[in-house]
């Protein structure tokens, strides 16, 4: 018998792959809840059995107040990614300093795959922390050219370092950075993204009162840090106050 042509898809078509299935964690997993990993059985059951990744000091605890600040070398989108070109039409993306400090210890990133075409606006990946699966939007519009390798390993670089290391993807851009219409400028950033970092203190403040617990020194002044906050809560609580002030 000649052998046959015909090719066989293992994923239909119009269905889509769970972010597990994409992280190579499952053999094979659809979606039927269009990424709602948060009232995903699945998703929590997962993420409580992976092991907690540490840096060499254990889980980092930080606070706004030694966050890094923004640079001037790159662009910034409203829902806290920035975008570095560098070279032709390649763009670097990550998450500005805030948001990556509020993360705390990510447990894994789940990436799109290479040569992936996505849309500005569209989740383009998942940062799974304890409490729960945070899905990122792309700032642009492109190809997915490449991925960052560390974080496979040390996903704690994405907290830590968020402008070196810490790099999320490189993506092939259908347009010049400078002309997004969605990207700001670092002046543009500060105000949008101090605006967002004071929701998620106004709100930690107002969870941590009505629960009868004392916060002590304000965060503003730098005092009590958000891991201590973060284990004052719950991780479940925590994300879900997260999610809400930054997304």
């Amino acid at each position: 018998m000649s052998p046959s042509n015909k090719k066989w898809h293992i994923v239909p078509p119009e269905e889509m792959r769970c972010v597990w299935m994409t992280a190579g964690i499952l053999s094979y997993q659809l979606c039927d809840r269009e990424f709602e990993c948060d009232s995903c059985p699945l998703d929590a059951a997962i993420r409580n059995h992976l092991p907690r990744k540490r840096d060499e000091n254990g889980n980092p605890k930080v606070s706004f107040t030694d966050q890094q600040e923004l640079r001037d070398d790159r662009l910034y989108s409203r829902n806290h990614c920035w975008a570095k070109r560098i070279g032709g039409n390649l763009v670097q993306v990550g998450i500005e300093p805030g948001l990556s400090a509020a993360l705390l210890a990510p447990k894994a990133i789940v990436f799109p795959s290479a040569g992936q075409r996505i849309n500005c606006g569209e989740t383009c990946l998942w940062i799974v922390m304890e409490g729960g699966t945070l899905p990122m939007e792309s700032p642009l519009n492109g190809i997915v050219r490449n991925t960052n390798p560390l974080l496979a390993n040390q996903p704690h670089l994405l907290s830590r370092q968020p402008f070196d290391k810490g790099w999320l993807l490189e993506l092939e851009a259908e347009a010049p950075s400078a002309e997004e219409p969605g990207l700001m400028s670092r002046e543009q950033a500060d105000s949008k993204y101090a605006g967002d970092q004071d929701k998620f203190l106004a709100y930690l403040e107002n969870a941590t009162s009505a629960s009868h617990h004392s916060v002590g020194v304000t965060l503003a002044d730098g005092g009590q840090r958000l891991q201590n906050i973060a284990d004052m809560l719950g991780p479940t609580k925590y994300f879900a106050l997260l999610k809400k002030a930054f997304c």
